[in-house]
C-alpha cells in the first residue's frame, strides 16, 4: 500500500486534532507529517515539506488558503478544502470538481474524499491552479472585498461596514456589535488584525477596547468623562489621550 506524506492547515487547533484522529483511525494510506495552525507556518512548511496531500482549511489566521496557494511556487501536492462555507461556496466547489470536505467532517465523506485524491495522486496528476483561480472568484463574486470576512469558531460571516456601529476587544478575540441589536458577531482575531484593514477614514480606535464607526456616533457626551453615544444606544468609553486626536480628525472629515 502506497503511503502519501500529508501536511493539515486549520488554524482551529481542535479540528486539527480532530481530522488528525480521524485520519490515523480511518485512513490507514496517509501519514501526516506536519499540522499547521497558522498562515505563516502552513507557507513555510509547504514550501519544505514536500507533501503528497495537504487538508487545508478556507479562512486562515490572517488571509485565505486562496492567498496562501498564489504564493506557493507551482504547487504540485492535491488538496482537500475543509471548510465551513455557505451554499453557494459548495456549489463553486463541485461545479469545478474540486475535492472538499464540509465541516464537521463525516467519516464516510472524509474516507470518499482521500479515496478520490488518491487516485489523482497515482496517476501523477498535479493540481489544478485553474480550478482554484475559479473558486477564488466565484467566492469573491458573491462576497466582494467591500464585505468583511469574520472567521468565528463554527461559521464565516460577511459583513458590510456600513452594518457596525462599533467592535469591542474581547482578549484575543473581538466582537461586532451590528445595527440589527438581536445580532452580535464574534471574531476569533484580535481588534488590532480589524484596525488596520477597515477603512481609517470610517473606522476611528478610541479605546484600546474599542473600534467605532464614525458613522454611528451620535455625540461626544463630556458630563462623566469622555463618552462616544452610538447610534444604537451604547455609550463607549473615550481615553484621554485619542480625545484629541478623535476632535481633530473629525474637524477635518
Amino acid at each position: 500500500m502506497k503511503i502519501f506524506k500529508t501536511v493539515l492547515v486549520d488554524d482551529e487547533k481542535n479540528n486539527l486534532d480532530l481530522l488528525n484522529h480521524f485520519i490515523k483511525k480511518y485512513c490507514k494510506n496517509i501519514e501526516v507529517i506536519a499540522s499547521c495552525l497558522t498562515y505563516d507556518e502552513a507557507y513555510k512548511t509547504l514550501t519544505t515539506a514536500k507533501p503528497d496531500l495537504v487538508f487545508l482549511d478556507i479562512v486562515l489566521d490572517r488571509d485565505t488558503s486562496f492567498d496562501l496557494l498564489q504564493e506557493l511556487d507551482a504547487p504540485d501536492f492535491q488538496i482537500i478544502f475543509t471548510t465551513a462555507y455557505d451554499e453557494y461556496a459548495i456549489r463553486a466547489f463541485k461545479y469545478n470538481t474540486i475535492d472538499y470536505l464540509l465541516k464537521p467532517i463525516i467519516i464516510e465523506e472524509l474516507v470518499a474524499a482521500v479515496d478520490k485524491v488518491s487516485d489523482k495522486i497515482d496517476q501523477s496528476k498535479g493540481i489544478n491552479i485553474d480550478s482554484i483561480k475559479k473558486i477564488s472568484q466565484s467566492i469573491n463574486a458573491k462576497h466582494p472585498i467591500n464585505f468583511i470576512m469574520i472567521s468565528g469558531m463554527d461559521r464565516v460571516d460577511f459583513i458590510h461596514p456600513e452594518e457596525v456601529v462599533y467592535l469591542k476587544s474581547a482578549g484575543r478575540y473581538t466582537e461586532f456589535y451590528l445595527k440589527d441589536k438581536k445580532r452580535k458577531v464574534t471574531s476569533s482575531k484580535p481588534i488590532g488584525d480589524y484596525e488596520h484593514v477597515l477603512d481609517p477614514v470610517v473606522f476611528y480606535r478610541i479605546h484600546n477596547s474599542y473600534l467605532i464607526n464614525l458613522s454611528h456616533l451620535i455625540n461626544i457626551n463630556k458630563r462623566a468623562g469622555n463618552y462616544c453615544e452610538m447610534s444604537n444606544g451604547d455609550s463607549l468609553p473615550l481615553s484621554r489621550r485619542r480625545y484629541e486626536g478623535l476632535m481633530g480628525f473629525m474637524r477635518n472629515r
